[in-house]
């Protein structure tokens, strides 16, 4: 250490008398922008200390402090008057705390110095610049009161002096700390009345060594946080006062709660580079540095309150507060999610966690207490606040914050006028346009609409039934098993469980849910594209028109019209990723408008300072250049009093009614400019230019909550096309590379669609090549439909459109008619291309969408992907059409931006009869397209839903699918007699007919095998089985039909009715009636408007028919399908869980049911070994009686539901708008 001996052993003023002597210890981390003022303060003192000891914390080769430290402390006492004080530093390498800073440098003092310590110490930090009196006032009120220990200081904030900090301060019983000051409020002497308190802060608190001494100074285990009010508490249960004294002041800038200095680490790097060019910035006055962040602070003040209340609580509620702990952890991080600060969410779970795995460190810090308490914990209650007072004080604060931002954020009454009229002419626009969606909803659908929300169920040629309850639709969604027809393994579609919280809406009608989502589509798909139009431009007319053609597109009203729910939802989620996106770069316009400012500046003729919008660096949508010359000849901006500009940061303007002066460096360059541009000289001040200052929605820089927005959207998106995924990530990437900001809220916007697809990413993976076909399918039930051209997908129309022509137009005309839409949408792109570098970046990016919608198709339409009801199919192509006809819907509406202000640049003259022209043709064809749709759906084919009331399957057939045997229905159809063919139609019903959760894409695509362009369709052995059985029912079976169906599970037989009404159709169901009237072991039991429907009687060994069967092993060997004296086992769906009897002989469990080697059995706990039984599932069983359990348990399952669960609920977080609006710019 350093030592300097002063001429005096007790330097004084002549003005203050003698009193105890204090020694001055000041703990910096090397040579901060603080240390020279704290010291000049402490030379400024009209009662100095005895001795200044500076300890450097800052790690050190050599371990000493840095050798210009005793020059900074010499400069800082050189003027001071004599006597000056003894002036010393020392080193404390590594010290964990400012506690142990202090101790490390008394002990230092000690050794060094032969010297009796003094009775008190003056406790500074770096940062705390005290008051030239504060410590002669810390001195006299120590003097007048023996049972002080402790006596704290009146903080102030470092940059606005008059704003307080602090003046002491106190806790609830939980540890909550209260100052019972708010934020910026000035000092006024309203808190001087304050003497005895709960604790005060080190930074300047006047500390009596023997006290100091005895308690051990603070816990080091609290770091720079807490270590106040921990050593006063301490202070007080060892029967000493711990006091604040109002009238001794001390400048305090909490460099490390700010978070401008590391809380722990090396030396900061000198002056000048961290803190003297931004520590006294504060334009706003709210006494923080501008540079401030509390959160780079934050896990170091949480951690230091959690070890304060693990050492503070009473013994027996130590483990209630352990557990209160993890709890509170994981509450306040999901609150921490929901208002978009996800890394204090990671912060408070491993704080909590560290805190909790250090029980050494919480068992020292009390035995500690415990030793130097004296008097009881319920003695700090009168000091304490209760929860009122906590209340209370939130309450006083948001009303606060809230008359602040009012007061200083009100925009005149003229601004608000405009404002107000730009928001009403903004949703008066809305609520026409949707008025006119819901009215072609209502023309087309509405015969639809009220059947199924009475309970009907919507089919149609691509759409399935829904009549699956919440709980068979989740687990169809997550089990990693398809149970439809005979089951198979693999992934269930992802649309399944989009659709999953939209039923549970909807008191768990799934059916509803996917009523909503088809009938909706057009209405859903409108408001989507309005709103997405709304980032690229403010005009209310061209987002209308974008809102109309989105909803019109081709590729969505054939979508609707077949029935194909996962299309519809992917075209209306679309809109939603690319509105996320836009917001979460912060480069969507905004609705701002001139402020009022402007036009009093021009009637003073006074000179102005212009704001320069510039363009947001890689900003999707740029601003235009204010002030700059047009970037193009059509591109130069013209100032009006309402606009709608893209949103750009921009330096922080006077408070509303202030003009703000120009500096003489603005004048002379702005003149001049003027004089090189030939303007002519002049008053410097009259060249500048009208200010362009922009009040209204605040300048956005980019949101988290947005990017978790579209990360949901695109996952929707995924789910109802995972076709769309690959182009969808492709699209992120791009964005990522043309904007410079938010790259990893773009990336990370990925993630909850990769999670939702991941097991049928994995299963695709696992498939190898044939692989591709999975990512090409569209979920639900195969509905092949041959796709169009490359040139009609282009122009939006993804296959056969003539439904959607109406009857009776022209040749010509109805050739042409589903492409209108398509090609006005193509030709306005094109022309965007030509816009000026303003937008240029983002139209490219938009065409960029379109590109990889366009080669998406393509691979569509060449590579056959399911098995239909006739051969190999292409997959439906809309999806990708969609994406196609998003891009140059994007294009078109970024080039069509503010094209009555470019026009007006102009004389009048050819441009604008051609403009208004080409707007007409325009409107003309976007109206025509919704209207022509609801006329043809209203007299026409353009939508082929139907609501069905009838059921499929009659109740007494549906009874055998819920009853413990689990049977099923077998459905047969006969081709008419001039059919070819003569085939026989089958399918495997397990309710009322055909259900949405019982088409997957893994199964559909599994069955076809070949080269990706020569695809050939398989059938497996139980396909094959089921079909032998239905030839041998259709062509009439001489002998008992009842075992053949009883392996299968089926108990019972269907005709369906006629789907087509022609003769030919109803004779060939009249033939299959009457065979299977005369077939042994079909019994008639209803006919009725849903088909006539077969009983299956039992074999004549008593065998029925039943999903789980336990069959003798000595008939398993040979045949365990048709075995005889099959005994049935009682299922729940797709498992078993029952006792079973004891047996003479082995058995074989057979379910009629794909096996696969994730099918397990126990039976009391014990797992059965499988055996072989051709395409069957079957366990050896033994002969024991016990309790049987069957189930299907997907790899990964557990693993995949909880990274999901997580993901979805940190997205959904993330996506809440609960973050506090910043409100109206100025």
């Amino acid at each position: 250490m350093t030592d300097t001996l002063s001429p005096v052993d007790l330097p004084t003023t002549a003005a203050v008398p003698l009193t105890t002597p204090v020694t001055a210890v000041v703990v910096t981390h090397g040579r901060t922008g603080y240390l020279a003022t704290t010291l000049r303060a402490i030379a400024a003192q009209t009662r100095r200390p005895f001795r200044v000891l500076v300890v450097d914390v800052a790690e050190r080769a050599a371990g000493e402090p840095d050798p210009h430290l005793g020059a900074v402390l010499d400069d800082a006492f050189a003027a001071a008057p004599a006597p000056v004080p003894r002036l010393s530093t020392a080193a404390a390498p590594g010290a964990r705390s400012f506690g142990e800073a202090v101790s490390v440098g008394l002990a230092t003092l000690a050794g060094a110095l032969d010297e009796r310590p003094t009775p008190w110490l003056w406790l500074l930090h770096d940062d705390s610049a005290p008051a030239p009196g504060a410590l002669a006032q810390l001195v006299k009120t120590v003097g007048h009161a023996p049972s002080v220990a402790v006596a704290g200081c009146k903080q102030r904030t470092w940059t606005e002096p008059e704003r307080l900090l602090e003046v002491g301060l106190r806790t609830t019983r939980s540890g909550r700390r209260m100052t019972d000051v708010d934020p910026g409020e000035l000092d006024q002497g309203q808190h001087d009345g304050r003497t005895d308190v709960l604790g005060v802060g080190l930074a300047g608190a006047l500390v009596r060594r023997d006290v100091w001494d005895a308690l051990g100074g603070t816990d080091a285990a609290l770091g720079p946080f807490g270590d106040g009010l921990d050593l006063s508490r301490r202070a007080r249960l060892a029967g000493h006062r711990v006091v604040v004294v109002p009238t001794a002041v001390v400048r305090h800038a909490q460099a490390a709660y700010h978070g401008l200095r590391p809380v722990r680490g090396p030396a900061p790097a000198p002056r000048g580079a961290l803190l003297d060019g931004a520590r006294d910035v504060d334009l706003d006055g709210d006494g923080e540095p501008d540079t401030a962040d509390p959160r780079r602070s934050f896990a170091a003040r949480r951690a230091a309150l959690l070890h304060s209340r693990l050492v503070g609580c009473p013994v027996a509620l130590l483990p209630l507060v352990v557990l209160m702990t993890l709890a509170a952890g994981t509450v306040r991080a999901l609150g921490q999610l929901a208002v978009k600060q996800p890394r204090l969410a990671v912060a408070e779970v491993r704080v909590a966690l560290q805190v909790l795995l250090r029980p050494a460190v919480v068992v020292r810090a009390r035995q500690r207490a415990r030793a130097s308490r004296v008097v009881p914990r319920r003695t700090l209650r009168p000091l304490q606040a209760t929860w009122r007072d906590v209340w209370r004080q939130a309450q006083d604060r948001r009303l606060a914050r809230r008359e602040a931002r009012r007061v200083v954020q009100a925009p005149s009454e003229l601004e608000l006028r405009e404002l107000a009229a730009l928001a009403t002419r903004r949703r008066v626009t809305l609520a026409v346009v949707t008025a006119a969606l819901l009215a072609v909803t209502a023309l087309a659908v509405g015969g639809l609409v009220s059947p199924v929300l009475g309970g009907a169920q919507l089919v149609g040629p691509a759409l399935a039934r829904a009549t699956t309850d919440l709980g068979e639709l989740w687990w169809a969604a997550t089990s990693g098993w398809v149970a439809g027809g005979l089951g198979a393994p693999g992934p269930a579609d992802p649309l399944l469980l989009v659709l999953l919280p939209l039923a549970a809406v909807l008191d768990g009608e799934l059916g509803a849910a996917v009523g909503l989502v088809v009938l909706g589509g057009v209405l859903l798909s409108g408001i989507g594209a309005w709103a997405a139009a709304g980032a690229a431009t403010r005009s209310v007319a061209v987002r209308a028109w974008a809102a109309v053609v989105w909803a019109a597109a081709p590729a969505l009203l054939l979508a609707v019209g077949h029935g194909r729910i996962g299309a519809v939802l992917a075209h209306a989620a679309l809109p939603w990723v690319v509105l996320g996106l836009v917001r979460a770069v912060g480069v969507q316009r905004v609705d701002q408008v001139l402020s009022g400012l402007v036009t009093l500046r021009r009637d003073l003729d006074e000179p102005v300072v212009r704001h320069v919008d510039d363009a947001a660096d890689g900003g999707l949508v740029p601003p235009t250049t204010a002030g700059a010359g047009p970037t193009s000849p059509d591109e130069g901006d013209v100032t009006t009093p309402v606009r709608g500009v893209a949103a750009v940061p921009h330096p922080r303007g006077a408070p509303s009614g202030a003009v703000p002066a120009v500096t003489p460096g603005a004048a002379v360059a702005s003149a001049a400019a003027a004089g090189a541009s030939g303007d002519g000289a002049g008053d410097a001040g009259h060249d500048l230019a009208p200010a362009r200052v922009l009040v209204g929605a605040p300048d956005p820089t980019g949101s988290l909550a947005a990017a978790a927005g579209a990360a949901l959207a695109l996952a929707v998106v995924a789910a109802g096309a995972p076709v769309l995924l690959a182009p969808g990530l492709l699209v992120l990437l791009v964005v990522a590379v043309l904007v410079p900001r938010g790259r990893a809220r773009v990336l990370l916007a990925a993630v909850p669609a990769l999670v939702l697809t991941l097991p049928l990413l994995l299963e695709a993976v696992r498939r190898g090549p044939q692989g591709v076909r999975l990512l090409l399918a569209e979920p639900g039930p195969v509905a092949a439909v041959p796709p169009a051209g490359a040139v009609a997908r282009l122009l939006g129309v993804p296959a056969d459109a003539s439904a959607l022509v109406p009857a009776g137009l022209p040749g010509v005309v109805t050739a042409a008619w589903p492409y209108l839409s398509g090609g006005v949408l193509l030709a306005l792109a094109l022309l965007a291309l030509w816009r000026g570098e303003a937008v240029a970046r983002g139209v490219r990016a938009c065409w960029v969408v379109a590109a990889s919608g366009v080669a998406t198709a393509g691979a569509l339409a060449m590579l056959p992907a399911a098995v239909g009801v006739e051969a190999v199919a292409p997959a439906w192509t809309g999806a990708a059409v969609s994406l196609t006809t998003l891009g140059l819907l994007g294009a078109a509406v970024l080039g069509a931006d503010r094209l009555p202000e470019r026009l007006a640049q102009h004389t009048f003259g050819w441009r604008q009869p051609v403009v208004g022209l080409v707007t007409a043709v325009v409107a003309a064809v976007a109206i025509v397209g919704p209207v022509s749709w609801a006329w043809t759906a209203r007299t026409g084919e353009a939508v082929a839903l139907r609501a069905s009331t009838a059921p499929v399957v009659p109740v007494v057939g549906q009874q055998g699918g819920s009853a413990p045997a689990a049977s099923r229905v077998l459905a047969l159809t006969l081709a008419p007699e001039d059919d070819a063919s003569g085939a026989v139609g089958w399918s495997l019903l397990r309710a009322d007919g055909d259900q949405l959760v019982d088409a997957a894409a893994a199964v559909s695509t599994a069955r076809v095998t070949g080269a990706l362009d020569a695809p050939a369709a398989v059938v497996d052995d139980a396909s094959a089985e089921v079909a032998a059985v239905a030839a041998r029912l259709a062509g009439g079976a001489a002998d008992d039909v009842a075992p053949a169906l009883a392996a299968l599970g089926v108990a019972d037989v269907l005709a369906p009715p006629a789907a087509d009404d022609d003769a030919g159709t109803r004779a060939a169901r009249a033939r299959l009636v009457g065979t299977l009237d005369a077939t042994p072991g079909l019994e008639r039991v209803t006919h009725d408007g849903g088909g006539t429907l077969w009983r299956v009687r039992p074999a004549g060994d008593g065998t029925t028919a039943a999903w789980a069967r336990l069959v003798p092993s000595a008939a398993a060997a040979s045949a365990p399908a048709e075995a005889p004296g099959a005994e049935p086992v009682a299922a729940a769906g797709r498992s078993v869980d029952s006792d079973v009897p004891p047996a003479a002989a082995g058995r074989v469990l057979v379910l009629a049911e794909r096996a696969d080697p994730r099918w397990h059995a126990w039976l009391d706990g014990e797992r059965l070994d499988p055996v072989d039984a051709g395409w069957r599932q079957a366990f050896t069983v033994g002969a024991d009686a016990g309790r049987l359990e069957v189930r299907y348990d997907a790899p990964g399952r557990t693993a995949w539901l909880t990274g999901l669960g997580v993901t979805m609920l940190v997205t959904v977080l993330l996506a809440l708008p609960l973050r506090r609006r910043r409100g109206v710019r100025t």
